[in-house]
């Protein structure tokens, strides 16, 4: 009975597909850019040319926190015997670039020999991938049995519960939790009566970034991020936007990239002209603390953290693994502003305190925030959607993007001015 390893891979597959569990493909994409290599590309890759090879791919986390790809090569030799080779590399946007290396004279289960290293290098190998299952793999080696070449893969199996959309979301850890971040962008050429924004959302399997421009002349413009043309922006009526998704949703092109650690500019053929000037969003990813600085043992706050305003609410503050507390209020319109409307939410979970206020129908422009008569932030209003709004965002643990959340709003009256008239005004309760 001749055994045949991708026949039996195959039957897996089709009972996946038959379960609606089979990885998303960039086919099924809104957009026509290439996939961003993530951890869920590891699994095995066939040669669809070739009898019974293919490629085993790893993406791997190492000790410092960077990502690379580890990856098998089962093949034949010269002798009609099964050979392999490892690679070893980087992860560059829709290509993996490894080190070819080859193991030789080791014996079946042969004891380790710390004195003696069997495994030399050969050449280079890079699997670029068109979507997320097929690519094309190049191969150039000073290893004459092997030599260079190339040969399509396809993908044959993943790892399970897994589904590829392609996207930057992909990499992000279970439990990870949401955090956004927002860019001004300023102008870059003296005189130029122009502003932007650009925001960067993520959580457990999904990503956004959104960049919307406005005061521009209208006409075509191009966005960059860390040198590298991401797409266009069309502005008309002197407003444009453009805006990616992971996974990919319709109007949006496929978030494929890491908009953290570069700079976000927006360009016209004679160059910039909106930038973010030096900031950038910050690295890192907001499920690697889980204690916030309230001490739920005596109900009072601990210096650095929720200190000063966070004592006296004892063991309403003790919240179970899994649990949520979440209190939340509208504005009153004070009157001073007809169409002014807006929000807050105060949440608390076992690992974080966050505490959120929002704003709209307002004109643009710079609205301080108070708590219990004593300022905590200013709220910054611009148009979205035509529409004028903002939000501020009070964290503890705080993360890129929030303000650090050192006071208790439960209990108190928030209200939010222009200049020195309060606008909206309302009492948050206390539980």
């Amino acid at each position: 009975m001749k055994f045949n390893f991708r026949a039996g891979i195959l039957c897996v597959a089709a009972a996946a597909v038959a379960a609606g569990s089979f990885p998303v493909y960039a086919d099924d994409f809104d957009g026509q850019h290439a996939p961003m290599v993530t951890r869920h590309f590891s699994g095995l890759w066939e040669q669809v040319d070739h009898e019974n090879q293919g490629i085993a791919l790893q993406v791997v986390h190492q000790f410092d926190g960077s990502r690379r790809a580890v990856a098998f090569w089962y093949t034949y030799g010269a002798d009609r015997q099964p050979d392999w080779f490892m690679g070893l590399g980087e992860l560059l946007e829709n290509r993996v670039e490894m080190e070819l290396y080859r193991s030789a004279d080791v014996g079946f289960l042969q004891s380790d020999d710390p004195q003696r290293d069997p495994v030399f290098p050969i050449g280079t190998m890079t699997m670029e991938f068109a979507d997320c299952g097929q690519g094309t793999v190049n191969f150039n080696t000073d290893y004459d049995p092997v030599g260079s070449g190339s040969f399509p893969v396809e993908r044959l199996a993943w790892i399970h519960n897994t589904q590829c959309s392609g996207g930057l979301s992909d990499d992000f850890p279970a439990g990870m939790l949401q955090a956004r971040q927002r860019l001004v962008l300023d102008p870059a050429r003296q005189g130029l009566q122009a502003s932007g924004h650009a925001e960067f959302e993520r959580s457990t399997g999904y990503s956004a970034l959104d960049v919307e421009v406005e005061g521009l002349a209208d006409g075509s413009y191009r966005l960059f991020v860390g040198q590298h043309d991401r797409g266009p922006i069309i502005v008309s009526g002197g407003r444009g936007e453009i805006g990616f998704r992971s996974p990919a949703e319709s109007g949006h092109g496929l978030l494929n990239f890491d908009p953290r650690g570069h700079g976000i500019e927006v360009r016209d053929a004679q160059g910039v002209v909106l930038s973010s000037a030096g900031s950038h969003f910050e690295e890192g990813h907001a499920s690697q603390d889980h204690e916030h600085n309230f001490d739920c043992a005596d109900g009072r706050g601990m210096g650095g953290g929720m200190g000063g305003g966070m004592g006296g609410h004892g063991g309403d503050d003790c919240v179970e693994d899994g649990d949520w507390i979440v209190i939340a209020a509208e504005f009153v319109n004070q009157g001073m502003l007809a169409q002014a409307k807006g929000e807050m939410t105060w949440e608390m979970s076992h690992e974080r305190v966050e505490f959120e206020v929002e704003i709209e129908k307002v004109p643009a422009g710079m609205y301080p925030l108070r708590v219990g008569g004593v300022q905590v932030g200013v709220i910054e209003t611009m148009s979205i959607d035509g529409t004028n709004g903002g939000v501020i965002h009070f964290r503890d643990p705080q993360r890129p993007g929030t303000e650090h959340l050192d006071f208790d709003p439960r209990g108190q009256t928030i209200e939010v001015l222009q200049g020195e008239t309060v606008i909206l005004s309302a009492g948050l309760p206390a539980q």
